[in-house]
């Protein structure tokens, strides 16, 4: 039927309208996973911001630094540098006061009171209307007391948003990817409707209208981050733009660089002698305790036949573009030593008879490849980049020899040094157990949880020293407890793991009685069998 011969009532009417009111609020709804998406991407754009915040600080002071040291050429960067300074932070503190409007808006805050919370949290204030639709383009649009369209802070945001593109994109002009860049990041031009062609979006329209509030927020940040950036950028533009040549080199300096400053007697000392800075197409002159090296000659060689203290001075004489010769005068010492063997053991000043000792042995100035060493008392075998002896009877010395070649291609031997030896201390037996996931060790005489004990890694042994990393193997142990009558019944294992009948005593013992373990025997890797001490045991 028509509807002109059907004419809808009052009440349909207000029915239809509501319906379309209700299907539209689905249309616009958001659901809070992407709200909550948006709080999350903004939190990474403030720490991206912080980040790039630290590095313009660390850029203006270094530009500050070459200033001190050509203030002629670097003035002028320095100078765009802090106006580039100065409109970012203009423009970021614009976006912040549109963030801050818009969060007292929607919240129904004062701008104070959000920056007093945020003074007391030390965060950011985070709103609590973010799925608003219509703040962020009335303040946009509008401005905060809602004057007439057109006159709103999104306005004056994107006038300043142009001027600051054009100004940093004239001081990088020269770098079309960096000019691209910032016409990306800055871009306010209106644009198409992507569903509708013929609907031609303005920049605030596109940002602002129907927009979440959060939403909003982020893209604020975004733009924040865009600033910095940009700041960033530009700063470095401007310094590399500097001559490093022109500025970093403000003196000449002659330098000696020695091989070595300590030489053993029938070794050589070697010092190159260069002048800093020096350029390439102009060899300067050296001269060496009265000495004239010869044309190119950077490297001065000196026999060393005696000990003491040696000293070597001299001058550089470098011609200037002026034809005048400078002088360059220099001054360095060595020492010259006798010749000696650097023996040490790694663990301490003694060797352990049936193991292996790590030992250090050097010759000042001699490779590693060039030095030989021997012992007696033991067998001492080279391992990586050091050495290992295994001594054999304790307490008669063990005596380390060591010779090395030198550049000449002699061998000279160095006297023997003597280590005592002695024998590995007992170890100290203990139960492995696990307490909360992490490996314990009980030693005895305090209470100790019999669900721990009977679910332990048995007896194991270990030396009490942190600076000997020695194995035990333990082969065997009594567990001795008292009957009710008194009697001392012992339960044996031949092992390091409790046995069955052993845990069964250990299963049936009541809290505060006491068992012992002993007669723990353990083996290292000396091959001695030793008898370690009992574990007194308290049942808990």
């Amino acid at each position: 039927m028509g509807a002109t011969n059907c004419p809808e009532t009052p009440r349909q009417k207000m029915i239809s309208m509501m319906y379309l009111v209700y299907t539209a609020l689905l249309a616009l709804n958001v659901s809070t996973d992407v709200l909550n998406g948006f709080s999350v991407v903004q939190k990474s754009l403030r720490q991206s911001i912080e980040s790039t915040e630290k590095k313009n600080v660390s850029l203006m002071t270094s530009l500050e630094n070459m200033k001190e040291l050509n203030p002629l050429k670097v003035g002028p960067a320095l100078a765009k540098a802090n106006e580039v300074k100065e409109r970012s932070e203009a423009l970021y503190q614009q976006v912040e006061t549109i963030k801050y409007e818009i969060a007292a808006k929607v919240d129904g805050l004062s701008i104070d009171e959000i920056k007093k919370l945020e003074e007391q949290t030390g965060a950011p204030y985070e709103i609590n209307a973010r799925d608003n639709l219509d703040v962020s383009f009335q303040i946009a649009e509008y401005g905060p007391t809602g004057a007439t369209p057109g006159k709103g802070l999104g306005h004056t945001l994107k006038d300043s948003i142009i001027a600051y593109a054009s100004y940093v994109s004239e001081l990088v002009k020269d770098d079309p990817t960096m000019v691209a860049n910032i016409e990306r990041n800055f871009d306010t031009s209106d644009k198409p409707n992507p569903k509708d062609p013929s609907d031609i979006q303005t920049w605030i329209v596109r940002t602002f209208e129907h927009m979440p509030v959060v939403a909003t927020m982020t893209l604020m940040t975004k733009l924040q981050q865009d600033i910095r950036n940009t700041q960033s950028d530009v700063t470095s533009h401007l310094i590399s733009s500097v001559d490093a040549g022109d500025f970093r080199v403000n003196k000449i300096t002659a330098e000696v660089i020695p091989v070595s400053s300590y030489v053993t007697r029938g070794g050589k000392y070697e010092a190159r002698i260069i002048l800093a800075a020096v350029d390439s197409t102009a060899k300067p002159t050296i001269v060496v305790n009265g000495r004239k090296l010869e044309k190119d000659q950077e490297v001065y060689t000196a026999a060393c036949g005696s000990t003491g203290n040696f000293e070597i001075k001299g001058e550089i004489r470098m011609v200037s573009p002026t034809g005048d010769t400078i002088p360059y005068p220099f001054q360095s010492k060595y020492i010259v030593g006798e010749p000696t063997a650097i023996i040490s053991a790694d663990l301490m000043n003694v060797f352990y008879a049936g193991i292996d000792n790590p030992v250090s042995i050097s010759v000042p100035g001699i490779a590693a490849a060039n030095i030989n060493a021997s012992a007696s008392n033991g067998t001492l075998v080279k391992k990586g980049s050091g050495w290992s002896i295994k001594p054999v009877r304790v307490g008669q010395p063990c005596n380390i020899t060591v010779s090395a070649k030198g550049e000449d291609g002699k061998t000279q031997t160095f006297p023997a040094r003597a280590f005592r030896v002695k024998a590995l201390p007992p170890p100290m037996a203990y139960i492995a157990y696990t307490e909360n996931g992490v490996p314990a060790k009980y030693k005895g005489s305090k209470p100790f949880s019999k669900a721990a004990l009977v679910g332990s890694k048995g007896v194991k042994a270990e030396l009490d020293d942190a600076d000997l990393d020695v194995k035990y193997n333990v082969l065997g142990f009594d567990l001795n407890y008292y009957d009710s009558m008194g009697n001392t019944i012992v339960k044996t294992s031949t092992g390091t793991d409790f046995t069955n009948d052993q845990k069964d005593v250990m299963r049936k013992m009541s809290k505060g009685k006491k068992f012992y373990i002993s007669r723990v025997r353990a083996k290292g890797p000396d091959g001695i069998e030793k008898i370690l001490p009992p574990i007194e045991v308290i049942v808990n």
